[in-house]
């Protein structure tokens, strides 16, 4: 879900200092052990890695609600298992609320805490906070890559979809940042920053802004 920038400029990069980058792979198919204790890693897409060292594999996450019997209480959910909420972390059924990842909406512990404060809030907290609920606009993210990643806001795609995409500017720039600025290096060898600002509307709102480096 980031922005294509972002993904290019760390592909670029990654390649630039020597990490062989295999996309569009489809996922680990098998692996295989060789006579001589490395390995042989067939991918998804037909493609086949000799002489692997270390197979680190990601598998990602799912919720778990299994335990939870939703179904014999009737609680929607929807397509990976997760729980189907409202603005205001309410089930389709009364009395049962649900925040956090299990509901899929931004997979992050703060926004979690966030939610649980808001919800606590609003039940037990008094009419003061009758209208308490966790906003899932504009929550920042960090990603610790090399070069590292900020991004906050809509992606241009996000933005040209909601917008549409004569609604919507790109202000862009690529550019060796300060800390590498003494570095007695060519310049092309410099690491680069790349930033996107987007913008909708006439008064050319800030809804997205993402930086690498």
């Amino acid at each position: 879900n980031f922005d294509d920038m972002l993904s290019d400029i760390l592909h670029e990069e990654m390649e630039r200092q020597g990490i062989r980058v295999h996309p569009n792979t489809k996922g680990l198919e098998s692996i295989t052990l060789a006579s001589d204790g490395r390995k042989t890693v067939t991918l998804q897409n037909g493609e086949i890695l000799d002489g692997v060292d270390c197979v680190l594999v990601a598998t990602g996450r799912a919720p778990l609600i299994e335990p939870l019997n939703l179904d014999g209480a009737g609680v929607a959910q929807r397509e990976g298992g997760y729980i189907v909420t409202n603005e205001y972390s309410e089930t389709n059924v009364d009395g049962i609320y649900a925040l956090g990842d299990v509901c899929g909406n931004v997979e992050f512990t703060p926004m979690a805490i966030a939610a649980g404060r808001r919800l606590a809030d609003r039940l037990f907290g008094g009419s003061e906070h009758a209208s308490a609920k966790v906003s899932y606009d504009n929550v920042p993210t960090v990603v610790f890559t090399h070069p590292p990643i900020g991004t906050i806001g809509l992606t241009e795609r996000e933005a040209v979809e909601k917008y549409g995409e004569d609604n919507v500017k790109v202000y862009k720039s690529r550019f060796t940042n300060l800390y590498y600025g003494p570095w007695q290096v060519e310049a092309d060898d410099k690491p680069k920053t790349g930033m996107k600002l987007v913008c909708a509307g006439e008064e050319e709102l800030v809804v997205g802004l993402h930086v690498i480096g």
